[in-house]
């Protein structure tokens, strides 16, 4: 979720712009974060420190590690848990911002660091921290039914990023009004709790879910692909059954998913659409609890 909670802070900071922050989540996939950034991250080196090290590779043939470890910015320690840490994709928005010149070292570290200081993201980031973040951002802590929609949201952003990927940035929230997906799913949550969960968007946003859900290569909107993202709705909504089961002693039933094009939602002030970028296109979650 780190990459959601920090996009969502540089675009609203006016840091970076929707195109800018766009470009950099569609890199995602391609980049890995450097030693830089993540030792910036760590709380290991300076900005400062690591544009030395860079400007020492241009007159050496030696690693950013090697040398950090020669001037004394880092032990051979801390150079092990950075590559262990490079491995993980929290870092790798920041390395496409400055890759691509949206950023510099310094304004990377400028802004992390104030985000960790006006967030709850602070210090040791933990999941909960980013969850509790993410519920903030996103307004369901003052919802009425909070510990429902915190329960099924949170539940939802993990499996996007589990099985979609992690390259999107959070959009509009909206409440109290009628929302339309050109192409969408549906599926009613029965039994103890009722609820009605929509997961939709544009041509090539539908499309990108089947696609990355199925791990093909798809490029229409045919019964494969409306099938791949009831499926994933089919999914994400059994297990969150069977949490509710587990968690709350809830007996919850599905109904079979329905698909349509031009799908019109009312979402009441108690209920939340979340407009999300990935991409490959723009998606929409609706979830009104009945």
């Amino acid at each position: 979720m780190y990459t959601q909670l920090f996009g969502h802070y540089l675009l609203n900071k006016g840091i970076v712009d929707a195109d800018e922050l766009h470009a950099a989540l569609t890199a995602m996939t391609r980049i890995k974060a450097k030693l830089g950034a993540v030792a910036i991250d760590a709380g290991y080196m300076t900005a400062a420190q690591v544009e030395e090290v860079h400007e020492a590779q241009h007159a050496a043939d030696k690693r950013f590690g090697e040398i950090a470890v020669s001037k004394g910015f880092l032990t051979e320690e801390q150079v092990v848990d950075l590559l262990a840490r490079q491995k993980d994709s929290n870092l790798v928005l920041g390395q496409a911002l400055i890759d691509f010149g949206f950023m510099t070292h310094g304004q990377f570290e400028e802004a992390l660091n104030a985000y960790k200081r006006g967030s709850s993201v602070s210090g040791t980031v933990t999941d909960t921290d980013m969850e509790k973040e993410m519920l903030y951002i996103l307004g369901i802590d003052k919802m009425k039914d909070k510990e429902f929609y915190s329960d099924y949201i949170l539940l939802f952003i993990r499996n996007l990023i589990r099985f979609l990927g992690d390259d999107f940035s959070l959009g509009e929230v909206q409440r109290g009004v009628t929302v339309s997906m050109n192409y969408a799913c549906r599926q009613e949550i029965t039994g103890d709790m009722s609820a009605t969960v929509v997961i939709g968007g544009t041509e090539s946003g539908f499309i990108g879910i089947a696609a990355r859900y199925a791990g093909e290569d798809l490029n229409e909107t045919d019964g494969y692909t409306k099938a791949c993202v009831c499926e994933l709705l089919n999914l994400q909504n059994g297990l969150f059954a069977v949490n509710m089961s587990n968690e709350r002693s809830l007996e919850l039933d599905l109904t079979p998913q329905v698909s349509e094009e031009k799908m019109m939602i009312n979402i009441p002030d108690n209920g939340i659409a979340i407009n999300l970028s990935f991409s490959f296109g723009d998606i929409k979650i609706a979830v009104v609890k009945n």
